[in-house]
């Protein structure tokens, strides 16, 4: 799961957010894999994911329901979310253990906290993806700042431009960083964007946001 490694931020922050993907593989487990699929769908759902989603509904960011995420199931289910407690993903992950559906599990975090706990439980990785930053013209990339939301989407979506768009209107007390957060999420429509690490970054921002006065309309 290359496309979710690269998020950019120091390590206090990166320990705040935790990715699962759970996936049937085609032709050789997605027959019948609906219903266990579904059961995952509910036992991470109850855990209080931080965002939620899947391509074929978009996240709880937009309104969408665990009905409707498990309506749309596809021949080939899987479930992808984001957790910002790590007591809760590792409670996830005991309990997909438990489960034990034979389908395929995608943990990420940082590496030390995914191997550490891991030997604790007594997994054993089938294999560890890298990211070992980023190469080529370095200088054409938006601030770190920015960097920091773009990489939260690992398909692309949330554009450079939307995120300082709001993180200027957050600023300049047009927009809560509340509604920033929702406003900057909604085009991650898997799952992997996590809105509490935002809120967290943004309210740093500002951090006297709650005592200027904050305009409801939006551009």
């Amino acid at each position: 799961m290359s496309h979710s490694l690269h998020r950019r931020g120091n390590p206090e922050d990166l320990r705040q957010d935790y990715i699962i993907l759970v996936t049937s593989a085609k032709g050789i487990n997605n027959d019948g894999a609906i219903p266990y699929v579904a059961d995952i769908l509910d036992m991470l759902w109850n855990l209080g994911p931080s965002n939620i989603g899947s391509n074929e509904t978009g996240t709880i960011l937009s309104g969408v329901t665990k009905e409707q995420i498990r309506e749309n199931l596809t021949s080939i289910p899987r479930i992808r979310c984001n957790y910002f407690s790590k007591e809760k993903v590792w409670q996830a992950v005991k309990e997909l253990q438990k489960k034990d559906y034979g389908l395929s599990v995608v943990l990420q975090g940082t590496i030390e906290d995914i191997e550490k706990e891991c030997r604790e439980i007594g997994i054993k990785p089938h294999s560890v993806n890298l990211s070992i930053d980023i190469w080529g013209k370095r200088e054409k990339l938006p601030s770190e700042e920015v960097l920091e939301f773009v990489t939260m989407c690992g398909h692309g979506l949330i554009s450079a431009s939307l995120v300082e768009y709001v993180i200027n209107r957050v600023k300049d007390g047009r927009m809560t960083p509340e509604q920033g957060v929702v406003k900057m999420g909604e085009p991650c429509v898997c799952g992997f964007f996590n809105p509490e690490r935002a809120l967290k970054l943004l309210k740093n921002m500002v951090p006297d946001n709650d005592n200027k006065r904050h305009s409801m309309d939006e551009e």
